[in-house]
């Protein structure tokens, strides 16, 4: 056995040699192995204009090299440290992308109490009693996603059922657009809203509604919510990491590569920050601080924000919110709501206070975003957008945008290519609104909601997305809307003009070309031609082709992002669209079919040592 070489002796050598006129032995400089992955045995959409498809792709440190037959591909790989990954028949796509989210609000929504689904208020009453029950007396219990327009009759809660199933657990239950909340009479109590009241409060931009009996409903809408949500617990730094660490792993389940975190706050930036430099930040983020209370002048000095890793974490723009929501009716509208004499809606800037804000932004270099649903809050940014670019033709370079533009009169359809105003919008949200949004609009105002083809106007892309949590964040039911504007479960309702339906290329495009141009990545994401970020979204079937009814009932088998495959579906076992609920969530979800990648390996033959 050699005795163990002493840990002075290297040095030694060293003097020895030095002593003696021989120079010191340099290290031979070790080679850069190229760390490369190829995709084969499957159909690979590119994403280009020509739609086309091929059977092989070569990743190069996580940039696309080459695509084409394998053979070719494994020339174009020799000497480099290869991966193989067969995708035993499967689809890829460009990775998919959401253009409008809420990761950490996501992350809540899977923590607290579900409230979607349940056929009527009494039954979904029953489940929240349920879960009080597990609760101390006097905790807070939240929960989300209620929908009146899903209920017989349609008409917004009353407390007294809940009240009187949960008087001991102050609740606040967000509507499933979170533009509006339904809380018990203990919440109200706490709140100072349990007296009487002879008429609705005055809350700029929001609702206090009030019964007959001149007393709260318990329904709170927009800015009015705060009246109760100040009294709620805030959540800890801890809690609010933990939130957004679940939704990332929720989201890359669903093939999901980037994400536009809309509306974050400083504490929320800071968590991205500290997430990106440890490495943990797996999910593409590209984020815009909430600006409707304005911004600091130490974060317009701040942002915007770009991680020193090349394609990491973003914090470019900022969210503004002019209105609310249609399905509450704080949308703002030119006329009045067909189901609703009387009522408009609400704008939650003023013109003046909205130009402000933007300008603001745009003096940061911040990109603005902001949400517009009714059609008079859409003609409200585009006068704003408008009035930008006549001082100064360069606030287009921003790509100003517009977020839902759910609703916006034939008149101002022109104004969105004119002005370079990216329209972002969510096509599941057609699904799931058309059941009731012509009641609110009337058939001739209809013609105007969700009219992608009209605002897209072959000039500027649609960015697609979701808008989770208020929508399940899984893109391909929204590929579906898209290609059919159909409901849910697939049906063709009045009011909705089918002309505005996609071909299946173009709306594969908005949440892939589309949403990366509306952040001005569109130069490296959103294609798979050489150059561009090997990020890939791994489906059961295509996109562009597959019948809409298996769309919505279809998940990612598998997510790649810069080359590497960072989530995989099970071969076998229940596919959920989320992680499990949290243990108090009423109900499970639903369950579907899974798969999984055939094979992920090495290549031996043209590996070599790492």
């Amino acid at each position: 056995m050699n005795p163990p070489m002493l840990p002075f002796l290297p040095a030694l050598l060293a003097l020895v040699q030095a002593g003696s006129g021989a120079a010191p032995s340099s290290p031979e400089p070790v080679p850069v192995v190229e760390r490369a992955v190829l995709f084969e045995n499957g159909s690979i959409r590119l994403g280009d204009e020509d739609g086309t498809v091929v059977s092989a792709l070569l990743s190069v440190d996580g940039v696309v090299r080459a695509v084409g037959p394998v053979e070719q591909l494994l020339r174009e790989a020799e000497g480099m440290r290869l991966e193989r990954v067969d995708l035993g028949g499967d689809w890829a796509v460009p990775g998919l992308q959401d253009a409008h989210g809420h990761v950490e609000s996501y992350g809540r929504a899977l923590e607290v109490l579900d409230l979607s689904g349940y056929p009527d208020y009494e039954s979904m009453v029953a489940a929240v009693a349920a879960a009080a029950a597990e609760r101390p007396k006097g905790e807070w219990i939240e929960g989300r996603g209620w929908d009146q327009n899903e209920w017989p009759g349609g008409a917004f809660p009353h407390h007294a059922t809940l009240s009187e199933a949960v008087p001991d657990h102050p609740l606040i239950l967000d509507r499933v657009d979170g533009h509006a909340v339904l809380v018990n009479a203990a919440a109200m109590k706490i709140a100072g809203l349990d007296g009487l009241l002879l008429e609705e409060p005055k809350i700029e931009g929001g609702r206090v509604l009030i019964d007959e009996k001149r007393k709260a409903s318990g329904v709170l809408i927009d800015a009015a919510t705060d009246l109760v949500r100040k009294h709620v617990p805030a959540p800890d730094r801890a809690t609010r990491r933990r939130r957004i660490l679940t939704a990332q792993d929720a989201l890359l389940s669903l093939g999901l590569t980037c994400v536009h975190d809309m509306g974050i706050d400083p504490v929320v930036a800071d968590i991205y920050r500290e997430l990106e430099s440890q490495g943990l930040l797996r999910l593409r983020v590209v984020a815009y601080l909430s600006a409707n209370a304005g911004l600091s002048p130490e974060l317009r000095a701040a942002y915007p924000w770009r991680s020193t890793r090349p394609e990491g974490l973003e914090i470019v723009g900022v969210k503004l919110i002019a209105d609310g929501a249609l399905g509450s009716r704080g949308a703002a509208l030119i006329e009045d709501y067909s189901d609703a004499p009387g009522e408009r809606g609400e704008l939650l800037l003023t013109e003046d206070r909205l130009t402000v804000l933007v300008h603001e932004a745009y003096q940061a270099g911040l990109q603005p975003a902001i949400h517009a649903i009714g059609d008079r809050a859409n003609r409200l940014v585009l006068d704003v957008y408008d009035r930008m670019e006549q001082v100064d033709a360069n606030f287009r370079l921003l790509r100003p945008r517009i977020e839902h533009a759910q609703v916006v009169s034939p008149r101002d359809w022109p104004r969105f290519p004119s002005l370079g105003v990216v329209p972002s919008m969510q096509p599941v949200h057609a699904a799931s609104d058309m059941t009731w949004s012509t009641a609110r609009l009337g058939d001739e105002r209809s013609r105007g909601a969700y009219a992608w083809r009209e605002l897209a106007g072959g000039v500027v892309p649609l960015a697609f997305g979701s808008d989770f949590p208020v929508e399940d964040p899984n893109p391909l039911p929204g590929i579906a809307a898209a290609r059919t504007r159909q409901s849910l479960d697939g049906r063709v309702l009045p009011g909705f003009e089918t002309t505005e339906a996609l071909s299946g290329g173009a709306a594969l495009a908005g949440f892939t070309l589309g949403a990366a141009y509306a952040c001005g990545q569109e130069d490296r994401r959103g294609r798979l031609l050489p150059g561009y970020g090997a990020d890939l979204t791994i489906l059961p079937l295509d996109p562009v082709t597959a019948q809409p009814e298996m769309l919505r009932r279809s998940y990612a088998r598998a997510t790649v992002i810069d080359g590497e495959v960072i989530y995989e579906r099970a071969e076998s076992g229940p596919a959920a669209t989320a992680p499990a609920p949290s243990p108090d969530a009423p109900k499970p979800k639903d369950d579907a079919t899974d798969g999984a990648l055939r094979d992920v390996g090495h290549d031996a033959t043209d590996a070599l040592p790492s």
